[in-house]
């Protein structure tokens, strides 16, 4: 049994460790999922709300996807696709951290990451347009993204596509979040 008197605690880049109050449980989880724990995946770090500036609560990353271990890139038309077979390969994104498990993602210098209307990920929008995505742990260091259309992100197997359209958590859902420092 977790020790329940323990606080999460989170280092933001400029801030140093924040002790993390207790939000209670997330969003329920589709039943099938991988795991065989109470409830789903355990959430993400939730960031206690400190500034809606940007600069404040964000961390500069590479996403790499579990499932095929490449690098997430943007390609044709803008659109994200996980093919990036080197560290260098990979775009550089900046993880916006919101409220209670969610984050924006943006590419660094550029435009933000939505949702099409096929549920393809796109990076083509502005602040207001941007997606709002729900992050959760999956194990250490791997996470799954729920997108705002319900579904998760996942690779898709004919062309490496990140789309969400994945009704449960699996393994082409999975993705590790890489900080940089030197970007």
């Amino acid at each position: 049994m977790k020790n329940k008197s323990r606080m999460p605690i989170l280092i933001v880049p400029g801030k140093g460790p924040i002790i993390l109050p207790p939000y209670g449980p997330g969003p329920v989880m589709p039943p099938n999922n991988e795991q065989n724990q109470p409830g789903g995946f355990p959430n993400f770090p939730p960031i206690p709300n400190q500034s809606p500036n940007e600069n404040t609560n964000r961390i500069i990353i590479k996403i790499k996807s579990v499932f095929n271990d490449k690098f997430v890139q943007v390609g044709a038309n803008r659109y994200l696709y996980s093919i990036g077979e080197y560290f260098n390969d990979g775009q550089v994104f900046v993880m916006i951290l919101l409220d209670r498990n969610q984050i924006k993602i943006r590419i660094r210098g550029g435009n933000f990451i939505r949702i099409d209307d096929k549920g393809f990920l796109i990076a083509d929008t502005d602040n207001k347009g941007a997606s709002i995505f729900n992050i959760y742990s999956t194990s250490q260091n791997e996470y799954v993204l729920l997108a705002p259309n319900g579904y998760y992100v996942r690779v898709r197997e004919s062309d490496n596509m990140l789309v969400a359209r994945a009704e449960n958590a699996g393994p082409r859902t999975r993705f590790k979040f890489r900080k940089v420092q030197n970007y």
